[in-house]
C-alpha cells in the first residue's frame, strides 16, 4: 500500500508542540471551526472552488469575516497535497485556536488550517442501488447549512441507523425530508428533480451545489416535502462530493418497506456526467 503524504498544519508538518495550542483551542473545547472533504483523483482536487466557497460561507455563519484566511494560499496547499496523494480524499479543517474567556471570543482570534490526506474506500455495490433507513433527525445544529466542526447530530443519526443500511433519509420535527446522514437527497417526479430546501435543515453540500448548477432552473426545484412526495417519486438518490451519486432503490422503517424505486434513466444520466470527473463507477 502506497504511503500517504504527511498532513499540513499551517503549511508545514505538525510537531509535538502543536498539541499545546490544540488542547487549549476553541475548536476542541466548543467545536468552533469548519471543514470540508474533497475527492482527489489523478492528482486533482475535484470541485475545489466550491469547497473553498463552502468554507467561506461556514466561517461567515460563525460570524467571522472572509479575510480571516488567505484563500489563495489554502488552495495552493490543497493542490500541492492533491498532487502528492494522487488518489483519495483531503479533509480540510479551519480550527479556532486558543483565545477568549469562556464562550466569549478574543478580539483577535487565532486560527489554524489543517489539511489531512486520507485513502478513500469506495462502496462499489452502492452504485447499483442501496436501501435507506427512514428516521427522524436526532437534533438540529445551530447553523445546519454550514459544515462546522460539531457533528454530534450526524454521530447520533449514525448510531440510530441499523447496521444493514449504509445511509438513512432523515426528516425534521415537522416531518419534512431534509437530508441523509452524510449526503444530500434528490428525487425525480413529474418531469423535474427535487431536493430539500435549506430551510428544512439540509446541508449545503458541494455535490448538491454542483447538481443545482448543472440542472437548468426548470429541471430542479428546492422544495419542502414529506414522505408522501418521496413515495410518489419515480427515482431517488443520495449524493456527496466524495462518493458521488448512490441510487436509492428502497426505503424502510420499523414497519417494513415504505417505498421502492428503480435505478432510472434520469439518475443514470447524472451519474454519467459527474462520475467520470470524480473517478467513480457509473453503476
Amino acid at each position: 500500500m502506497t504511503a500517504l503524504p504527511p498532513m499540513l498544519l499551517d503549511g508545514r508538518s505538525p510537531t509535538a508542540s502543536d498539541l499545546d495550542w490544540l488542547l487549549a483551542s476553541r475548536a476542541l473545547a466548543f467545536g468552533e471551526g469548519v471543514f470540508t472533504t474533497l475527492r482527489v483523483t489523478k492528482g486533482q482536487a475535484i470541485f475545489v472552488g466550491d469547497h473553498l466557497w463552502r468554507l467561506q460561507k461556514g466561517l461567515g455563519a460563525l460570524l467571522y469575516p472572509p479575510e480571516t484566511f488567505d484563500w489563495s494560499l489554502l488552495q495552493q496547499e490543497i493542490e500541492q497535497l492533491s498532487k502528492a496523494l494522487q488518489e483519495g480524499m483531503l479533509k480540510v479543517m479551519l480550527l479556532a485556536g486558543p483565545g477568549g474567556v469562556g464562550y466569549r471570543r478574543a478580539k483577535q482570534q487565532s486560527w489554524h488550517r489543517l489539511i489531512h490526506p486520507r485513502s478513500l474506500t469506495l462502496n462499489s455495490a452502492a452504485y447499483q442501488g442501496i436501501a435507506c433507513w427512514w428516521q427522524a433527525c436526532p437534533g438540529s445544529n445551530p447553523e445546519p447549512a454550514s459544515k462546522h466542526l460539531n457533528r454530534l447530530s450526524q454521530i447520533l443519526a449514525s448510531e440510530g441507523c441499523p447496521d444493514k443500511f449504509v445511509e438513512a433519509i432523515q426528516y425534521n420535527s415537522k416531518g419534512e425530508v431534509c437530508e441523509g446522514i452524510a449526503r444530500n437527497v434528490f428525487w425525480y417526479s413529474q418531469g423535474c428533480w427535487h431536493t430539500p430546501s435549506l430551510e428544512t435543515g439540509a446541508l449545503a453540500g458541494v455535490m448538491r451545489r454542483q447538481l443545482l448548477t448543472h440542472l437548468a432552473a426548470n429541471q430542479v426545484k428546492e422544495t419542502i416535502a414529506g414522505l408522501a412526495e418521496l413515495q410518489q417519486a419515480e427515482e431517488l438518490f443520495v449524493c456527496n462530493s466524495l462518493q458521488g451519486i448512490w441510487p436509492v432503490t428502497r426505503l424502510e422503517d420499523t414497519s417494513g418497506t415504505l417505498a421502492h424505486w428503480p435505478v432510472g434513466p434520469q439518475t443514470q444520466q447524472l451519474m454519467a456526467v459527474f462520475h467520470p470527473l470524480l473517478g467513480l463507477p457509473l453503476n
